[in-house]
């Protein structure tokens, strides 16, 4: 990403076009890292996602902040340091402290997933653009592996398998973009969800998801 800032917001869609939730975010770049700033609200279950991700300037994972509230009361807030050969995890969780609970790395991770849909995007990075159609298995770690990211929350090793489609152009409430077409694959059990970011960066424009019978658009975006 080039130096600068970007913000925008995604609306949550139901099936039948009803808005059920709302994402806010800010990409902020420089030469030597990157950060992810993002607030979600999910008003059908009642969830507040409040998440901040910093990556190097390759897109690889430092540290990451999650915050999860249900009712306005805090279920989750979870601190990820992203080191060579671990993730280490500190925070509370469902009224008790969590420290040093450590995930091991086999490799350096390359992703990690705090389920804000402008993180979802960011791993395209990951995945590329080689070998399009092939369903290619990336290492990550991430918070939860529940659709909401609300379920079994802490640090859990997941393989997310990734797909480039090839380039489109799409329109959504924000505009027209050139885009690069991914499929995204979190559990081998579910259907795959189409995700849609702009072709000259990962800036996140669509996903549609039938497994939650579900669209999400990029309604907002600023650019300074």
């Amino acid at each position: 990403m080039r130096a600068g800032h970007i913000s925008g917001r995604i609306q949550y869609l139901a099936g039948d076009g009803r808005e059920t939730g709302r994402e806010r975010f800010e990409l902020i770049g420089s030469p030597a890292d990157v950060t992810l700033r993002a607030f979600c609200e999910m008003d059908d279950v009642a969830l507040t996602r409040d998440v901040t991700l910093a990556m190097d300037a390759q897109w690889r994972p430092l540290d990451g902040f999650c915050r999860i509230s249900r009712h306005g009361a805090r279920e989750a807030a979870l601190w990820f340091d992203v080191g060579a050969h671990d993730v280490v995890l500190n925070g509370w969780i469902g009224g008790a402290r969590v420290e040093q609970a450590r995930l091991a790395l086999a490799e350096p991770l390359a992703y990690l997933g705090l389920h804000p849909l402008q993180g979802d995007a960011l791993i395209v990075n990951a995945r590329g653009t080689d070998q399009p159609g092939v369903f290619v298995p990336i290492a990550c770690a991430t918070n939860s592996i529940s659709p909401d990211g609300d379920e079994a929350v802490g640090v859990r090793p997941v393989t997310i398998e990734v797909a480039y489609l090839g380039e489109e152009r799409i329109d959504v409430p924000a505009g027209s973009f050139a885009a690069r077409h991914y499929a995204l694959r979190w559990d081998p059990s579910w259907p795959a969800a189409d995700l849609w970011v702009r072709a000259e960066d990962c800036v996140f424009l669509k996903l549609d998801w039938s497994h939650v019978d579900a669209s999400y658009v990029l309604a907002e975006l600023t650019e300074a």
